[in-house]
């Protein structure tokens, strides 16, 4: 299978680097940015271009740019099989790339390390029963968990993954920021940290919930607020008072 890339991010590292170790051929690398385009065509053996010049013999093309330049994109690509990569973005946005189309999406997190691909559920969309099936087979090469989803529940589980990984990427960046006013490191709550997410994946959540606003310590929730006024970290007063509020009413309901 000859398979063309848009895009040199993330999202076209990690799933070139797996298709590579699955021996799929990589014919091109299409990307703006020169550096990161040549650089991944470079490990993948691919040739580059920093237009969309897509390859006659090309069997799947794989749409890996950031949501809101997807429709931009697709003006430019007739082909026999397309793809896009977000959990955020209908698939129709493609139905005038090709006759097959869809939308692969894998629930993680993507920097430029590699990941191994087994664990991370990836939701698979095709417009058509056939082209689902050939999506279905491909994946599965690389993962144990594929999931069949329309759009309006990838939203659904999108939205919860950025309340999941992105905000709390966000709460521990609040934590390391505080501990760096006393000069220590965030490793001291790695233990809690672990926990919490470990107590999370095996359910009933909010009854694992702890700390001073499921117990409506309000002294302790005011001590905490003067420290974030007295240490000019007023910008995560709300952040802590939306929290608290939300902790305490999910008590009550």
């Amino acid at each position: 299978m000859n398979i063309c890339f848009i895009g040199s991010g993330n999202i076209s590292t990690n799933l070139g680097i797996e298709f590579k170790r699955l021996k799929f051929n990589i014919n091109r690398i299409c990307s703006k940015n020169e550096v990161t385009g040549k650089k991944l065509a470079k490990k993948l053996n691919a040739t580059y271009s920093n237009l969309i010049d897509i390859p006659s013999n090309t069997d799947l093309v794989i749409i890996g740019v950031p949501d809101d330049q997807i429709k931009k994109v697709s003006k430019y690509i007739k082909t026999k099989a397309v793809i896009h990569t977000s959990g955020s973005k209908n698939i129709n946005v493609l139905k005038d790339c090709s006759k097959n189309y869809g939308v692969v999406w894998p629930i993680q997190s993507f920097s430029k390390q590699k990941l191994n691909f087994k664990n991370i559920p990836i939701c698979i969309e095709g417009n058509n029963k056939v082209f689902e099936k050939k999506l279905n087979k491909i994946f599965q090469k690389s993962s144990n968990s594929i999931f069949n989803l329309d759009y309006e529940t990838r939203k659904i589980i999108h939205l919860s993954a950025v309340f999941s990984c992105n905000f709390l990427n966000y709460l521990l960046y609040i934590s390391d920021d505080l501990l760096k006013t006393k000069k220590i490191d965030l490793s001291i709550l790695n233990p809690i940290i672990y926990e919490t997410i470990r107590k999370a994946s095996e359910g009933n959540i909010i009854s694992n919930q702890t700390g001073p606003a499921i117990r409506k310590d309000f002294k302790t929730i005011e001590k905490h607020l003067a420290i974030l006024s007295k240490n000019r970290k007023k910008k995560y007063i709300d952040i802590y008072n939306s929290i608290t509020k939300n902790i305490i009413s999910s008590n009550e309901n």
